[in-house]
């Protein structure tokens, strides 16, 4: 147990998935604690395939940790927010009332307020598509290169947003990109952080049905 500890850095951890306790442990977690034990992902996670791995097989390198569908969604209770198109190009009013609710993803499973919001306009093609549904997690603090929601005003009942990528951040203001600018917009440009108080991280997507 010692020396697959090291290989994901948490003894809790690893109690945690062999209780049972933690039923939705993040792949690479899986794949440190397979190594270590000599034994595979799919046999930590379901029980079935050999419990054993040779060293011929380990040679072979990384094998893709392949998840079951149930493991990766949760109950049906994940609201979902629409959008449309807002006054500036690229900007979106987002209205916190849920259209529908869809199966929770695992990885927001135990996250307090955590939605999707449906993606309106092209300013961001080609990671986001009209109709993708982007999953955000209001909780987490900003991150340089990551995608994040921008609102005007805390959003309680409707606020004016904007989907980009965070390039920086400091004291003043954010520093934005857009991979498919406007006509007449640049690509990379800068907001007033006094303009737009709430950032939000976007953690993944559904991509259009």
């Amino acid at each position: 147990m010692r020396s697959a500890s090291l290989e994901v850095g948490s003894d809790a951890l690893i109690r945690n998935i062999m209780t049972g306790k933690s039923k939705s442990p993040r792949a690479e977690n899986l794949e440190g604690i397979a190594k270590a034990l000599g034994t595979t992902a799919i046999w930590l996670l379901t029980g079935e395939g050999p419990e054993s791995v040779g060293e011929d097989s380990r040679a072979q390198g990384f094998q893709p940790l392949i998840i079951p569908g149930k493991e990766l969604v949760g109950d049906r209770n994940f609201p979902v927010y629409a959008a449309a198109r807002g006054g500036n190009e690229g900007h979106q009013i987002i209205t916190f009332e849920a259209i529908e609710y869809v199966k929770r993803p695992a990885f927001l499973e135990n996250v307090k307020a955590a939605y999707g919001v449906y993606v309106v306009g092209e300013s961001m093609l080609p990671a986001f598509e009209p109709g993708d549904m982007a999953l955000v997690h209001p909780h987490l603090p900003p991150a340089r290169d990551r995608n994040v929601v921008l609102y005007h005003v805390p959003p309680v009942a409707e606020a004016e947003a904007m989907i980009k990528r965070l390039v920086r951040f400091d004291d003043r203001d954010w520093h934005l990109r857009q991979y498919n600018p406007p006509e007449g917009e640049e690509r990379d440009f800068t907001v007033s952080r006094a303009d737009w108080t709430v950032c939000h991280r976007i953690v993944g997507k559904y991509e259009a049905r």
